[in-house]
């Protein structure tokens, strides 16, 4: 046998045996995967606290304060309210919320809510919508808030439910007897007064004396006949 090939079949030797020790090594010492660096959360941001609102607004009341509701016919008094700020112009884009009262003589909005809210217009004006009164007779107020970005205001209105407004409006301004008018006082007190003075000047004589004569029927105020 040459060398060469001596040398040949070793070196086939060699590598079989590296190649078998390659095959016991476990895999996970032949192969690794790296290993990924840890993720560290980003610091967390504490929220803002929201800035407190300025009572700077006015709610003024232009329909609803004071009227009644007619509860025989189910009409409603409307109620509209005008947003304005410190130099009394209208706020357009504030938020609106109309608030009934829970208990005792009231109204609800649809779906019996208590509470609805609407966005004033151009003119800073805003109105309840499709609310109804219920059945107990009285007065109830009406919490109206406004709130425009860092800005607030509030109002309470007065509404009454009543059986019939017209026949309430009828009671107030029920005519009263011709005799206890003003004018008719006036003239009772003046016509009163030239009486007196009739009597006086008829019954003092050109002589200073008395001139009065009495009957049985309407006294007669003169001279002796």
């Amino acid at each position: 046998m040459h060398v060469s090939e001596t040398i040949e079949l070793a070196l086939r030797s060699c590598l079989c045996a590296l190649l078998v020790t390659l095959v016991a090594i476990p895999p996970q010492l032949t192969a690794q995967s790296p290993v990924p660096p840890a993720q560290v959360p980003p610091p967390a941001i504490a929220p803002m606290a929201p800035l407190p609102m300025v009572r700077s607004l006015k709610v003024v009341a232009l329909a609803g304060n004071g009227e009644m509701n007619d509860l025989e016919r189910r009409v409603m008094a409307p109620v509209v309210i005008e947003v304005r700020d410190q130099n009394d112009r209208p706020v357009e884009g504030a938020d609106v919320i109309f608030r009934f009262p829970p208990e005792g003589p009231g109204a609800t909005f649809p779906d019996h809510k208590y509470s609805q809210k609407a966005r004033s217009n151009a003119q800073g004006q805003a109105a309840a919508t499709g609310w109804m009164a219920n059945n107990q007779t009285g007065s109830f107020k009406i919490h109206v808030t406004a709130t425009f970005i860092e800005q607030m205001g509030e109002a309470t209105l007065s509404l009454t439910n009543a059986t019939r407004v017209v026949e309430n409006a009828k009671k107030k301004h029920e005519a009263k007897p011709w005799w206890s008018s003003r004018w008719a006082k006036i003239g009772i007190i003046a016509g009163a007064a030239g009486l007196v003075t009739g009597i006086v000047l008829a019954t003092t004589g050109s002589n200073g004396s008395p001139n009065v004569t009495i009957s049985t029927g309407s006294p007669t105020i003169g001279g002796p006949r």
